[in-house]
């Protein structure tokens, strides 16, 4: 009996050097004939499956692997590669049985969690994706794919500090590796540094000038930095190959409603929902189809799509959109705005060489991104949106409260120093200050940090930007909007209602107490007569009136960095068609009316 089996492992050996050397064909033969001599050898019947499934024959790979699995039960690796040949059918809930099988059976096999993980995230299990990347990581610190995708997964879940440094340490392991370049780019694009995004990208298309997944992410970031004609150009290039490829159509389609024509992007649209895309698009191709439904009058689809948009993008954020993290940090706040601030009146100048900024705030979709370009336009000023500066003044005040609520009122003098330094250390990190402007800060929720900021800049000045709530909340759930804290309360209209009610009871709780030095300024008056609500927030800032300001429009073309979803609305001249919108969608609102309407009043607005 010694003969055959020397016969057989030789025949394996040789089979496993085929596979190597990716002669697929030659090596499933040979596997082949050793099943035929000793059809209980599990370990061939696997390797055909793992074969067969590399060669796109999904069934017969399961075959494969039902065979060994009868054979023997207990075995690990024809569960995991079962597993891939399920997923591959797009089996999704066998598949993921099967990887759970082969880690209960191996639970130290760094490839199965890794399988898992990537499974789990066509699923939209981002939560238990992470979880399993991570455990891979842990058996196997230096997996490349499992770090280049968890570190892609935590750019999708706002992590981005994290997923820099995974992705970092994958391309110290493989510099030329395209999707690891790629996924950077996507953090950069995030961050707003579209220039070094871009070359990110262009260094993965060298790497592999045939990637799909490149060209689009290049063609998208022109769009977005308003380089249209560089887009238009690379997608009609890219299209007669790949016209079925739902992200390229949803980049079509962006660039579409950038010409107005709202007919093609709908059917631009229409045609990628009908190709099955992955949870990585098809929540952006919904929000846009409702958006171009809204402007076409449809409301009634316009709502469908906002509906399934974001109950997609709840599905994959899981426990990562959880609103009521946000609204705990606003109870937080909350607990700090003490009557014994105003005990601190009138608030003494701190001497400094640099001037307490502006800040501008609010809520989302209130107009602060249109303010912010017409800002930025005027010599005088110096505009700077939406970074993490106020974010890290809290957090270093908060690591002196050490949970105390009275800790506020009573920061010593050189501990608002230092709060200060912490501040302008951050705006450093974003910017460079230009001599002899005035800084605006841009952040629409840190409206619920306004008392923290006055206590530290007690000379700033604060920029409110209201618009119609009901407005304000439609146009929140009406946006796909990076999933984090905050944002994850926009997903429904009730959400969203109770978030802004929270928010504006704060806000009007500091002006009570407060020394405020504000001025309220309404998204609708600024549309109706530019010049004049324009040229009293300019006297309020003490820079008056400058003819630049007129030319925002172009000078947002020029900055090309928005990084809000109003990136392609503000290169727009001045529009009236988003005033009242809600109205249309008068019946949704019903139920969330007595939640607002308190602030509608407020903000003297007639329902």
């Amino acid at each position: 009996m010694a003969k055959p089996n020397v016969l057989i492992r030789s025949k394996k050996n040789k089979a496993i050097e085929l596979l190597n050397n990716n002669k697929l064909r030659e090596a499933d033969a040979l596997f082949a004939a050793v099943c035929q001599a000793a059809p209980t050898d599990v370990e061939s019947w696997v390797m055909r499956g793992l074969i067969h499934r590399k060669l796109g024959q999904f069934s017969d790979s399961e075959t494969c692997c039902h065979r060994a699995l009868q054979y023997r039960p207990d075995y690990a690796w024809g569960y995991h590669v079962m597993g891939s040949a399920l997923q591959c059918q797009g089996r999704m809930d066998e598949s993921l049985a099967c990887y759970r099988k082969a880690i209960g059976l191996a639970p130290n096999y760094a490839e199965s969690h890794y399988f898992l993980a990537n499974a789990l995230r066509e699923v939209g299990g981002m939560g238990e994706a992470v979880a399993s990347y991570r455990q891979a990581i842990k058996l196997q610190p230096n997996y490349v794919e499992a770090l280049c995708n968890l570190g892609a997964v935590l750019t999708a879940l706002g992590e981005v500090q994290e997923a820099a440094g995974l992705l970092k340490k994958a391309l110290s392991l493989r510099p030329d590796a395209p999707q690891i370049h790629c996924n950077l780019g996507q953090i950069l694009e995030r961050e707003g540094r579209f220039a070094e995004a871009l070359e990110k990208y262009q260094r993965a298309m060298e790497l592999d000038p045939e990637s799909l997944d490149v060209q689009v992410n290049v063609a998208s970031l022109l769009e977005k930095t308003n380089r249209l004609e560089e887009a238009a150009e690379l997608v009609s290039s890219m299209l007669p190959h790949v016209p079925d490829d739902p992200a390229l159509l949803l980049v079509a389609a962006r660039l579409a409603r950038r010409e107005n024509k709202a007919d093609e992007a709908i059917a631009l649209l229409e045609g990628a929902l009908e190709k099955n895309p992955g949870l990585g698009v098809v929540g952006d191709i919904h929000f846009l189809l409702g958006q171009m439904y809204d402007k076409a009058g449809d409301p009634e689809r316009a709502y469908f799509h906002f509906i399934e948009g974001n109950r997609l993008v709840a599905q994959v954020a899981g426990s990562y959109g959880d609103q009521t993290k946000f609204l705990d940090r606003v109870d937080k706040m909350h607990a700090y705005l003490v009557s014994d601030l105003c005990s601190l009146q009138p608030a003494q100048p701190i001497a400094t060489n640099t001037a307490d900024p502006v800040f501008l705030l609010g809520f989302q979709r209130s107009g602060t991104t249109l303010l912010e370009q017409i800002l930025d336009s005027h010599p005088g000023l110096q505009s700077m949106e939406e970074k993490p500066t106020v974010f890290a003044l809290v957090g270093a005040f908060e690591e002196m409260a050490q949970g105390r609520e009275s800790a506020l009122a009573e920061l010593s003098d050189d501990q608002v120093s230092r709060l200060r330094e912490v501040y302008f250390n951050e705006v450093a990190r974003h910017v460079k200050l230009q001599p002899g402007s005035l800084l605006v800060d841009k952040m629409p929720l840190n409206t619920i940090n306004a008392h923290v900021i006055w206590r530290v800049f007690p000379q700033a000045k604060f920029i409110l930007a209201i618009r119609h709530p009901c407005d304000v909340c439609l146009s929140c759930f009406m946006q796909n909007f990076v999933m984090n804290e905050s944002n994850a309360g926009f997903i429904s209209l009730d959400n969203a209602a109770r978030v802004y009610s929270e928010v504006m009871q704060l806000w009007q709780m500091a002006t009570r107490l407060l020394p405020l030095d504000y001025h309220q300024i309404r998204y609708e008056d600024l549309v109706s007569d530019f010049e004049k609500e324009t040229r009293a927030l300019l006297e309020f800032l003490g820079v008056g009136w400058d003819d630049s300001v007129r030319g925002h429009t172009e000078h947002a073309v020029k900055r090309g960095t928005i990084r809000t979803p109003s990136y392609h609305q503000v290169t727009r001249p001045i529009y009236q068609d988003a005033k009242y919108r809600w109205k249309r969608y008068a019946k949704q609102f019903e139920p969330v009316l007595p939640v607002l309407r308190p602030f509608i009043d407020y903000f003297g607005y007639r329902e």
